[in-house]
């Protein structure tokens, strides 16, 4: 299933620099960004019921996880690193807040 597409707002100068801090230091490369459909239609009831929100929506499967495959795994270590990306990020929205 798919729903209506949604397209994030820019991130605010403070989220991509926290965005592009936390991958450096988690997985020593440079953030990316990737566009889907609309693959999590909760995402537009959220950006429309709070339009000025700042969106991070990310996950977890890594590399060769095989998504929604029968044998999808996760790969614990890149799930750990996302976790810490994700940590990160919300104790920097903290400080900015």
């Amino acid at each position: 299933h798919s729903g209506p597409g949604w397209a994030a707002p820019e991130h605010h100068p403070w989220l991509a620099s926290s965005c592009a801090e936390a991958s450096k230091t988690f997985f020593g490369k440079e953030v990316r960004y990737i566009g889907e459909g609309g693959s999590i239609p909760f995402m537009g009831l959220l950006g429309r019921k709070f339009p000025t929100a700042q969106f991070v929506v990310t996950g977890v499967l890594g590399p060769q996880s095989n998504a929604h495959g029968p044998n999808e795994f996760l790969h614990i270590d890149f799930a750990k690193r996302v976790t810490c990306c994700v940590a990160q990020i919300l104790a920097h929205h903290h400080g900015h807040a």
